[in-house]
């Protein structure tokens, strides 16, 4: 990879783990969701997105969460899975992609232990050192475990080494044990999950045992120069677990079993949100946490966690706080991080905002295909990431600067198409001007900031403050036309609604409305009712939710989400649930239970109505006969997240 390392000398300062130089201090961290096929094969898809990040300049590629317990034992999601010979050709080749572009590759070890639903073992318990139930970040109980005997945790060593072993044989650089985040090594690890009186547990040193016999037997099987490192939790952030007093202590044991390096990680399922970072977490938050580790070890260490701008990982470096930067959702966001910090061009980096839709649906359950909000490719490297021009250039107009419009407008000039952007606002973005606006929401700027740069950078001609209607349209005589008129707030017929107390959750995050030292009532619990809740309540006001589902922000994934109710909780939000409301008054409104259809009476000096959005469309509907190319993304279609906004605009200007 060539470029200018002047900006950035220290993170692009070749290191070494074991002996094994890798050309900068950058680490993709060990993630799923990387696309094998049901089998637990590798697959084309696979080796197409770790190759496009050794490209992009990653100088060490740490592949995750990979099984090495027999096929014969489910999985609740696909993993890769190193336990049998037969699955060895599609590893050697991912490695010989990510190879042929100068990075190191390595593979992470794992057992999901009581974190992994009783389903994946055909309705049996799952395994763990002790049967001690563990939750997930909504707080929900996860499967009731059962306790290993010793025999099984002997069998589960060889498991790991047979597969290390493998690894090895395809040509992996190292392997990773992964003990963090309350799968089965790290909960043998955690006082509060291991609860044994044998050696597998009780003190410090027995409860690493499970970790320091795998490393031991691992070198004993591949050689003790077969590089074998170790992701652990620093802090788990669950009562009884493992903190910054024990961590040290327990990466200086597996330094001395032979451990390779210490990736540093943090928190379980129960405590997601601190192991996965939200949109409120401020980037260097964990700086204690790794630095507690670092001092502890002579082993390299790698830091990550909520890492996103090259100045703060430089810094990192620098100053001796880690050995190793580690990325993980930023290089799903932009795999070519590196190579623009490189090349000094940080306003093309393209920042994970930390949604997390990457991981989780909306309302919980993890994604079976997943993807990223801010970056359509990821996923589907394959079929795009060389994609060709187009074959007849043609004019294009797309109305609407929103997500969906900016991506269209800046694909279809990246190939080839003479593109103007018309936006009725005097500035870019959409509804990302107003999601940004409740608090820890910051970030949903960077991607605004990303899309309005590389409309400049690639050429799209942007018409500001301009409302567009039909004759604008027949005027400017485009070959394509392209709508993303985006939506408006929904305001259903309820009595009263029309009062001139009553206003939109969008007016408020547009300060079209200041509120202060007010008691207000906000009709609908979703994510921009709760999250307007937040802005409000922090803003000195008396802010209640009235929500007719079960619970509030169901609309969200659940991490974020349990953040975002922990902030509700702390500023006094009041939330009702199961209530509807049937009349809006001077006074307030009246709700109806669900349950028991009781009626009350709350009281409010504003209502802030926060249910959902209509598509706008009429100048669709006045101008579909006229054009000949005409295609409706976003919002104007039907509600959209980022995630679906941003595909919409990506695939159709890779259309036209």
């Amino acid at each position: 990879m060539t470029g200018d390392v002047r900006c950035f000398p220290k993170l692009f300062q070749p290191g070494e783990i074991s002996g094994i130089r890798i050309r900068n201090r950058i680490v993709m961290l060990p993630m799923g969701g990387y696309f094998p096929d049901f089998s637990s094969a590798v697959t084309d898809r696979s080796i197409a997105y770790y190759a496009d990040r050794a490209k992009g300049g990653a100088g060490l590629i740490i592949v995750g969460v990979t099984r090495v317990t027999p096929l014969a034992e489910p999985a609740h999601i696909p993993l890769f899975n190193l336990s049998d010979d037969k699955l060895l050709p599609g590893h050697y080749h991912l490695v010989e992609a990510v190879h042929s572009y100068g990075a190191k590759i390595g593979i992470q070890l794992y057992h999901g232990g009581s974190q992994v639903p009783m389903a994946a073992y055909g309705g049996r318990q799952p395994p763990s050192p002790s049967g001690i139930q563990q939750f997930d970040v909504s707080g929900q109980p996860l499967s009731l475990p059962r306790p290993m005997n010793r025999g099984e945790i002997y069998q589960m060593i060889y498991y790991f080494a047979a597969a290390g072993t493998r690894a090895k044989r395809a040509g992996y650089d190292l392997v990773e044990i992964h003990g963090a985040h309350g799968y089965l090594v790290g909960s043998f690890m955690s006082p509060a999950t291991n609860k044994r009186t044998d050696e597998f547990g009780g003190s410090l040193e027995n409860r690493m045992r499970f970790a320091v016999e795998i490393i031991k037997e691992i070198h004993r099987l591949t050689g003790d120069n077969y590089p074998v490192g170790v992701r652990i939790d620093a802090d788990e952030f669950i009562p009884g677990g493992i903190t910054t007093r024990e961590s040290p202590a327990m990466a200086k044991i597996l330094e001395e079993a032979g451990a390779a390096y210490i990736n540093i990680s943090s928190g379980t399922y129960a405590s997601q949100h601190k192991m996965n970072d939200v949109m409120r977490s401020e980037e260097g938050w964990k700086i204690p946490q790794w630095l507690a580790i670092k001092e502890a070890v002579t082993i390299p260490t790698i830091a990550g966690g909520g890492n996103r701008t090259p100045e703060f990982c430089e810094r990192l470096i620098a100053e001796g706080k880690a050995d190793f930067v580690g990325l993980a959702r930023q290089m799903l966001a932009d795999p070519y991080w590196p190579q623009k910090a490189r090349q000094g061009n940080m306003e093309d980096i393209n920042k994970c905002i930390s949604c997390l839709r990457c991981l989780y649906q909306l309302g919980g359950g993890q994604q079976v295909v997943r993807h990223c909000a801010v970056n359509p490719l990821y996923g589907r490297e394959k079929e795009f990431v060389d994609s060709k021009p187009a074959t007849l250039p043609k004019k294009v107009m797309v109305i609407g600067g929103g997500v969906a419009g900016m991506e269209a407008a800046i694909i279809a000039s990246i190939r080839g198409h003479e593109v103007t952007l018309y936006e009725r606002q005097e500035e870019l973005g959409g509804q990302l001007l107003l999601a940004a606006v409740p608090p820890g929401k910051r970030k949903m700027l960077w991607f605004r900031d990303y899309l309005t740069t590389q409309t400049k950078k690639h050429n799209v001609k942007v018409e500001l403050g301009c409302e567009v209607h039909a004759d604008t349209v027949e005027r400017a005589k485009s070959d394509v036309l392209i709508l993303a008129t985006g939506a408006k707030p929904l305001v259903p017929d309820i009595p009263g609604i029309q009062d001139t107390t009553v206003v939109t959750a969008w007016d408020v995050l547009a300060s079209k409305m200041n509120l202060t030292s007010q008691s207000v009532v906000i009709l609908g619990g979703g994510m921009v009712g709760s999250e307007t809740a937040e802005f409000l309540a922090k803003q000195g006001n008396r802010v209640t939710i009235v929500e007719m589902l079960p619970s509030i922000a169901q609309d969200m994934e659940p991490i974020n989400r349990r953040s975002l109710l922990d902030e509700l909780k702390e500023c006094g939000v009041t939330i009702l649930t199961g209530q509807k409301v049937v009349e809006v008054t001077s006074k307030g409104v009246v709700t109806v239970s669900m349950v028991s259809a009781e009626r009350q009476s709350i009281e409010a000096d504003q209502v802030v109505i926060a249910l959902g959005s209509d598509p706008v469309r009429s100048l669709a509907d006045e101008i579909e006969s006229k054009v000949a190319e005409l295609y409706l993304i976003g919002d104007c279609q039907r509600p959209r997240t980022i995630l679906e906004a941003i595909y919409d605009g990506f695939i159709i200007g890779h259309r036209i």
